[in-house]
């Protein structure tokens, strides 16, 4: 049964893959190796899709714990989609590898971007859950139905003489005992 809480972990992997996305590609662009494109640029994307599609998969009970896991689930994708721009050549760096401020870079973001898709995430489950209770009571009142028309009849009964005169066509009273 679909439940804000799940509704609410679809959007965490949506930001988690949307956002990691978009700091590695822009940090890309912003230390000087331009804009990623081509079959690079589709692998960055799909690598942090997926690790956002991974950590939409996990219920996790406490805020605490969302944290954490969105945090660790943003560092792994922005290191598996900067391989990948490494790796197909669109990234040189230096001899020493990833740079300190790179790395400390790649870490401040992943722990902003972690406490706002938590917070996301909170605020998003909360919202849902209030405006479904608030749809019961805004919706319109249904309408009365319209009153049963009640019809007069005649009723059918026993009357003393007939229209002709005769009266009823039973024996005399006289004659019964």
């Amino acid at each position: 049964m679909d439940t804000p809480k799940s509704h609410a972990r679809w959007v965490r992997g949506g930001l988690v893959g949307a956002s990691s996305a978009a700091v590695t590609i822009g940090a890309h662009a912003a230390a000087g190796g331009g804009v990623a494109g081509g079959p690079a640029l589709a692998v960055a994307v799909l690598l942090c899709a997926t690790v956002g599609a991974l950590v939409s998969c996990a219920p996790l009970p406490s805020p605490g714990t969302a944290f954490t896991a969105t945090t660790a689930a943003l560092g792994v994708a922005q290191f598996l989609g900067h391989m990948a721009l490494t790796t197909t050549g669109h990234h040189h760096h230096a001899a020493d590898g990833l740079g300190w401020s790179m790395i400390a870079a790649h870490a401040g973001a992943a722990l902003l971007l972690g406490a706002a898709i938590t917070a996301v995430e909170f605020l998003y489950a909360i919202c849902v859950s209030v405006l479904a209770w608030l749809r019961l009571f805004a919706r319109r009142a249904p309408r009365a139905l319209p009153r049963a028309v009640r019809r007069v009849t005649n009723p059918v009964a026993r009357r003393p003489i007939l229209i002709t005169g005769l009266g009823m066509r039973a024996p005399p009273t006289a004659v019964t005992f």
